[in-house]
């Protein structure tokens, strides 16, 4: 574990050169990223740690300096990363970087039948180690940072590299190496595909049988909350959660088309001020918009056009299972529930048009040839 002062923290422009060197003389580089979303309103990402050799960095991106630059580096291109998936999309988000080959150690433990995906259970199973947690929920906002924040964050780089090689070794003896490495392949192209904000996001849970009078209030209280966050640059839940939010519609509905704060369920205790009142004023301006404004009750999706076989999906899940426990792994890297629906579905004439439609990586196919070789002949 490293010992205190034993990263580089890089917030200047010599300590960027360094880190700078180091990445142009290796392959391979261990990445992880911190963010924050626990307390803030827009994630922003905080820092990146990078393990090259023996060397730890931690890079503050808040900083006077020109991080892009490490991203055109020969190290970069090649990346050890623990649950990549996140920490593709906030480079790609934030710098629009994505490197051309990475190792997920999460999932190399996936494919090898881990009981503890996690990087602590990890670390904890392979080299003895208890990692700290005390900084799981720590604002990486916070400016200067404190030592003890920065040790927790060299840490999630640390034992990258050794725990990348034996569990890359393990997979190449089960057969399984090539297989990581196309689905962290498609993970590095599903990080680049920026998701659509859907406009009726205020559709929370619990408010699918709402009818329209409580669908106004709720999206009128939505509103209010997303505009309130904003500006207190807190995330939306930590002005209030998702339960007081439907208590809120529910109450207000119920004393429609009349307001009584009385019959409201118990605010936060910050709700004073210009807080509290703005929040009235809204529920009261939510009263007097007429009927056609409403939003209109959620339609029920219409059926697919192909009902798939439900007899097949059955059979197909158990062969699925069968084979995963064969091959020591979760069933669902070789597919998941919707995937084995598209499996089960008429669509095309061919087995491998289904699996166009399950949107099956190479290594899939192949194993469910087999899988169906064996079951269907």
């Amino acid at each position: 574990m490293p010992e205190d002062n034993s990263f580089t923290l890089v917030t200047e422009k010599e300590t960027l050169g360094r880190l700078l060197e180091d990445l142009s003389h290796f392959d391979l580089a261990a990445v992880d990223t911190e963010a924050d979303s626990m307390y803030h309103y827009n994630v922003r990402l905080c820092l990146i740690q990078i393990t090259i050799g023996d060397h730890h960095y931690i890079i503050d991106p808040f900083a006077d300096i020109d991080v892009a630059s490490i991203f055109k580096t020969r190290a970069m291109q090649s990346l050890i990363i623990h649950g990549a998936d996140y920490d593709l999309r906030m480079l790609w988000n934030t710098y629009q970087f994505s490197p051309k080959h990475v190792f997920d150690t999460m999932l190399a433990a996936k494919f090898l039948g881990e009981s503890g995906l996690g990087y602590a259970s990890l670390v904890s199973r392979y080299f003895g180690v208890e990692l700290p947690k005390d900084n799981q929920k720590s604002d990486w906002t916070t400016r200067p940072l404190p030592s003890d924040m920065c040790e927790y964050a060299v840490h999630d780089t640390f034992y990258l590299h050794e725990l990348c090689a034996k569990l890359g070794e393990q997979l190449k003896l089960q057969g399984k190496f090539e297989w990581l490495l196309e689905t962290c392949d498609d993970l590095i192209l599903k990080a680049q595909h920026t998701k659509e904000i859907d406009p009726e996001r205020w559709r929370i849970a619990g408010s699918f049988k709402m009818p329209p009078k409580a669908l106004h209030i709720l999206k009128s209280v939505w509103e209010w909350r997303e505009k309130e966050a904003e500006a207190m640059d807190r995330p939306p839940y930590k002005v209030f959660g998702t339960e007081l939010m439907l208590a809120i519609v529910r109450s207000v509905s119920y004393s429609y088309p009349n307001f009584s704060k009385e019959t409201l369920p118990k605010l936060p205790r910050n709700f004073v001020g210009e807080r509290k009142d703005s929040f009235f004023q809204m529920l009261k301006s939510a009263m007097t918009v007429p009927e056609a404004d409403w939003p209109k009750m959620s339609e029920r999706q219409a059926p697919p056009l192909y009902n798939p076989d439900g007899d097949l999906i059955d059979a197909l899940k158990e062969w699925r299972d069968e084979r995963a426990i064969e091959l020591h792994f979760d069933p669902a890297l070789l597919a998941n529930r919707n995937q084995l629906i598209s499996l089960a579905s008429p669509v095309g004439s061919t087995w491998n048009d289904r699996y166009d439609a399950a949107h099956f990586l190479n290594w899939q196919r192949t194993v469910w040839d087999g899988i169906l070789r064996k079951n269907l002949t």
